[in-house]
């Protein structure tokens, strides 16, 4: 997987014509399929010619630059209505915040990881504040748990931040005291409960050296 941010400035190379044809500016996002739908293309700085690759011909995404076949694979943002929709809904994942269905913040996107092969968008880095949410620090959160992306915010699906997992793989701290104490006061509820109803039955039950009319 690759972070949105190492997309930005690599040269776009093409394999036919062996030239660079500009540099990439920005990311599209599809919030309905959850992928990247194209990239956004500069050429020049004095006067830029900016165009688009949508992202099926993006050929390979390396350390020192993107590949396409050729250089008609950059085309004007004009004859692409679908992209140019896209880039008028301004979908902002950065500093989406991120809320459960049930109604819990869970903190804001910092950044999301791409499948370069694929476009697909695989995992949200999210940041997560005491004063705003369950917990403190970062972890990442799988695309999965995400049911809606909005323009503002993020809606995952209920339970998951029990997935939200730090770079070694542990889940993270904030949400993992959650868990814990909140289980303890479920199985301290459960020992009470069983206790009463145990105290109840004790009760009804007629003394051993009486017997039943």
């Amino acid at each position: 997987m690759r972070r949105s941010r190492q997309f930005l400035s690599l040269p776009v190379v093409t394999l036919e014509e062996g030239k660079e044809i500009g540099r990439i500016r920005g990311l599209v996002v599809d919030p309905a399929c959850g992928e990247v739908a194209a990239l956004l293309v500069q050429r020049g700085s004095i006067f830029p010619e900016q165009k688009v690759i949508p992202y099926p011909r993006v050929v390979s995404v390396g350390s020192s630059a993107l590949t396409v076949q050729k250089a008609s694979n950059a085309e004007r943002l004009a004859s692409l209505p679908q992209i140019l929709t896209l880039i008028k809904e301004n979908v902002q994942l950065k500093g989406s915040r991120v809320i459960t269905e049930g109604g819990a913040a869970l903190g804001h996107v910092v950044e999301y990881l791409v499948d370069p092969g694929t476009g697909k968008i695989e995992a949200f880095e999210v940041s997560g504040n005491p004063a705003e949410s369950l917990w403190k620090g970062k972890a990442f959160l799988p695309a999965e748990e995400v049911r809606t992306i909005g323009k503002d915010v993020l809606v995952v699906r209920q339970g998951a931040e029990k997935t939200l997992t730090k770079s070694d793989g542990k889940l993270a701290e904030g949400v993992k005291n959650i868990r814990e104490t909140t289980n303890r006061f479920v199985n301290k509820a459960r020992r009470l409960q069983s206790k009463m109803q145990g105290d109840e039955f004790a009760e009804e039950e007629p003394p051993h050296d009486e017997k039943p009319v």
